[in-house]
């Protein structure tokens, strides 16, 4: 799934791509950022993000790009794991960040040099399983 995605770089997003790429440097820097990421751990670990099904670190989900319509599987960990090009990225790459939080059916909103991308949030799981479209 990741080679289609992926092919040669001519969709929206490759591996390389920055929103894949950790950020954590730019969030320490921005004040509000650092805040929003600390909101949205702290919520991520509630009880009631467990029962709404929420995304949070080590949830893997199936997200579509809204401009493309192609799907992409990503599994949220923390920066020391993130394999981007595995699609497995961390919660401080830009897209980790966005997904923080969310449950099936909401967008998560990225902005891009190349403009605003939206991502609706098509499945989440907790288990490690596959997600599958």
């Amino acid at each position: 799934m990741l080679t289609r995605i992926f092919r040669s770089c001519k969709t929206l997003i490759c591996p390389s791509d920055s929103i894949l790429q950790d950020a954590g440097y730019r969030i320490l820097l921005d004040p509000m950022a650092l805040g929003e990421l600390l909101d949205r751990l702290e919520f991520c670990g509630s009880q009631s993000a467990s029962i709404e099904n929420r995304v949070r670190i080590g949830s893997t989900v199936l997200i579509r790009n809204e401009a493309t319509l192609e799907y992409l599987t990503l599994r949220i960990v923390k920066d020391q794991k993130a394999y981007p090009s595995k699609g497995i990225v961390s919660f401080t790459s830009v897209i980790g960040f966005a997904l923080l939080g969310l449950r099936c059916g909401e967008m998560a909103h990225v902005k891009t040099a190349k403009g605003e991308l939206q991502w609706l949030l098509f499945s989440v799981s907790h288990n490690g399983a596959a997600v599958v479209k």
